[in-house]
């Protein structure tokens, strides 16, 4: 046998049960055991339980009992003061009280009244609390007046009604006296229409409990009664049982207004049901053994039937399992519908885990290792960027004078010299360039682009030389435009980027051999043809209005299916190991959707791939951009001071400026610039600066020129912009010029700053 830890397979001997105790006999220890301890306990508790059981129900029936005694000799006290309220709430009552009425007394409470109404005494007392009449009825029926001891124990009771204040104020009292339980009663005297809300006096009845009275509630209650005023020889709650050997007895406890325990009101309880449960737990007692005897008897058939053998065959079959192992033993057998056929469907399932569980590991850890190369990829791209950001200026810098060296060489030449177009080319070399950097540095800001309008036509045309002098190995590139008007705002360099990373993954997908067509065609969405979707990819994705679809397509193998919706994810890429980071399509998809357009892909297997970029174009190609002329500006005679740390920059740039007429004053930064202000009596119509340079920047130059009496306007020209961010002070500036750039827009920009100024001055 072998035992499973974590996948794998530890032996640990065999363990047949044969050998030992059978785990059917020790079933049939267990089960017996245990109903004879159940039989003995269930005894024991027919024995006891039943006949607490049966006690509890008495003492709650008499609990219940006793409620209702009370609640019946409550009645009697709520009788009793509705009497004695309905004469306090009695104009009659008042007008005997303030003198007017003198027979009240004899004419309302003769002997036959006070019977039939079960008064036993009754005084009135004024307002002030002074005894105005008794009567008490004696023993033998006749009237009498109540002595002054006796009125003056009644007295206390009135003074609490007269002092509580209210017409309505009553007090209920219960008084233990001589032997016997007397109910009092205090009601105030009023007018029954409350006229005047004033208390005239107090009325006090009260009522012998005698043994009369106690008979009546006996007879009431079909129990038999009592009273005893030995309260604390009984204590506890306010009804309680109690029992000896004798008789059990239920004392419910009287108490006056303040709470006090007046009397006990004694109840005796039958016995006999306390007697029947005796009777009936040893019945039990015998019922439960013998019921225990046959339950054991069938329970031990019935688990060797159903469980015990079900559960060997189980056992056998684990066994198998943990002998040849998850992978190769058999399923476990599933007999019937109950636990254990669900723990053998478990244990069944759980083999088929084990299995996939394997499967999902080793798919997880492919995963794993693609994430980690994705996140080698992505530090490779941010370390690019970084790297960019640092040389940035510099190669700014060196694109700068270069162009400026070839506009001066192509200044020099004529139109018709064959070195005339290879210059041209390499402007258009070093825009690219510069447009290189600028996305570089953009990587991972997501900045929007710099849109301008242009011809496709010329950029499509443009990029096929770029990328013909070897990016694309020996591919043949062939441009084709079924379009006229041509003109969409885009950012050039961007758009650029985007068409070279298609040309460059169309040149791979064929080996760097075969036609590479880049068409240019235009849609209108949406489409009045059902099925110009399937002709145009990813149009659906657009919003209403006219496009401009640039194609590229080459006749690889083309894109699997299974892939085709991943082929714009960031590092997805199906070239092997060192040919690619999966950026391009990625970057190239972000680029055309911050251009208000998208990128489809229609791909046949063996057919090639078919990329379409779709571009919202323009309403007409009158703004579209057109190459930059060396014509000649009115900058003749015009004071320049131009400040750049970089010596060929400044050579070539001022040598270009100098031909369009300006006196250049060159400065190799901001701390000499400012010294040629500060001490030179010239005047200077412009400064133009770079940002970054040692001792002085170009924005502390700025705000010192801004300090000055009459200071001449400052332009920016710089290579780090970027990296100047919003820290860049723009304010101190009347324009900000990214190096490279063309001569002629340069010239223009710096002629308009001077006129403004002129303007401003005048």
């Amino acid at each position: 046998m072998r035992l499973v830890v974590r996948g794998r397979f530890i032996p640990i001997g065999p363990c047949r049960y044969a050998s030992h105790m059978k785990l059917q006999h020790k079933a049939w220890a267990l089960i017996l055991t245990a109903l004879a301890l159940s039989a003995c306990t269930a005894m024991l508790g027919a024995r006891y339980i039943v006949g607490d059981s049966f006690a509890q129900l008495e003492t709650a029936a008499a609990l219940r009992e006793g409620e209702r005694a009370r609640r019946v000799f409550n009645q009697q006290v709520q009788a009793l003061s509705a009497t004695a309220q309905d004469y306090a709430f009695w104009n009659d009552a008042v007008e005997f009280v303030t003198g007017h009425q003198p027979d009240f007394m004899s004419s309302n409470f003769e002997a036959e009244n006070m019977g039939y109404l079960r008064i036993s005494e009754i005084l009135v007392f004024d307002g002030g609390g002074r005894a105005l009449a008794t009567l008490e009825k004696t023993r033998d029926g006749s009237l009498a007046s109540l002595n002054a001891e006796r009125t003056a124990s009644f007295q206390a009771l009135a003074a609490q009604v007269l002092a509580a204040g209210g017409p309505k104020r009553a007090l209920q009292t219960l008084r233990a006296e001589d032997g016997e339980l007397r109910i009092v009663i205090a009601a105030a005297i009023h007018r029954q229409d409350l006229s005047d809300q004033k208390t005239y006096g107090v009325m006090v009845m009260t009522r012998r409990f005698d043994d009369t009275e106690i008979a009546l509630l006996a007879e009431v209650l079909m129990t038999p009664a009592r009273l005893s005023f030995d309260v604390a020889a009984h204590p506890g709650p306010p009804i309680h049982v109690h029992r000896d050997e004798e008789e059990d007895v239920l004392h419910v406890v009287l108490e006056d207004h303040t709470g006090q325990p007046v009397a006990d009101l004694v109840l005796g309880l039958d016995r006999r049901l306390q007697a029947r449960g005796r009777a009936l737990s040893g019945l039990s007692m015998v019922v439960v053994a013998v019921t225990s005897l046959m339950a054991s008897l069938l329970l031990v058939w019935l688990l060797d039937r159903f469980l015990l053998k079900r559960l060997q065959r189980l056992y056998g079959d684990i066994e198998v399992i943990t002998r040849d192992g998850p992978t190769a033993a058999p399923p476990v057998r599933v007999q019937g519908r109950d636990e254990i056929s669900a723990l053998a469907t478990g244990i069944n399932h759980l083999l088929a885990r084990v299995r996939s569980d394997a499967q999902q590991q080793q798919q997880a850890h492919e995963r794993q290792e693609a994430t980690r190369a994705q996140m080698m990829q992505g530090q490779k791209a941010e370390a690019l960027g970084r790297l960019a950001g640092g040389i940035a200026h510099d190669i700014n810098n060196s694109l700068a004078a270069v162009s400026g060296w070839v506009r001066l060489t192509m200044e020099d030449l004529e139109k018709g010299h064959p070195g005339h177009e290879s210059l041209e080319q390499a402007l258009k070399a070093t825009r690219y360039a510069d447009g290189l950097i600028r996305q570089l540095l953009a990587f991972g800001r997501k900045t929007q682009p710099k849109l301008q309008p242009l011809h496709l036509k010329i950029l499509l045309e443009d990029t096929r030389r770029l990328v013909s002098a070897g990016l694309t190995r020996e591919c043949e590139i062939v441009c084709v435009g079924r379009v006229e008007a041509d003109v969409v705002e885009a950012d050039p360099t961007q758009l650029q980027q985007v068409v070279v990373n298609l040309l460059i993954n169309a040149a791979d997908a064929m080996n760097g051999k075969g036609r590479i067509e880049v068409t240019l065609d235009e849609i209108t969405v949406p489409f009045a043809d059902a099925d110009a979707h399937a002709r145009w990819p990813g149009a659906c994705a657009l919003a209403p209005g006219r496009y401009l679809v640039v194609g590229v397509r080459d006749f690889g193998p083309g894109v699997p299916a299974e892939i085709v919706d991943q082929v714009f994810e960031p590092f997805f890429t199906t070239k092997g190991a060192g040919r690619g980071t999966g950026l391009g399509l990625s970057v190239a998809q972000g680029i055309t959707v911050r251009h208000g357009g998208h990128i489809g892909l229609r791909s046949v297997p063996g057919e090639g791939a078919h990329f379409h970029i779709y571009l919202p174009a323009c309403g007409g190609e009158a703004a579209a951009a057109l190459p930059a002329t060396t014509t000649r500006t009115g900058s003749a005679g015009r004071e320049l001071l131009f400040v750049d740390d970089d010596q060929l920059v400044r050579q070539s740039w001022s040598a270009l400026l100098e031909r369009r007429g300006w006196q250049v004053t060159r400065a190799r930064d901001g701390e000499e610039a400012w010294s040629y202000l500060v001490q030179s009596p010239r005047r200077w119509d412009v400064v133009l600066t770079d940002y970054a340079m040692p001792r002085l920047n170009g924005a502390g130059l700025a705000e010192r020129i801004r300090a000055m009496d009459q200071p001449p306007p400052v332009v920016l020209l710089s290579g780090n912009l970027d990296e100047a961010g919003s820290h860049l002070p723009r304010e101190l500036f009347a324009a900000v010029l990214r190096k490279p750039i063309e001569a002629a827009e340069l010239d223009a920009v710096l002629m308009g700053v001077v006129r403004r100024t002129v303007d401003d001055e005048a």
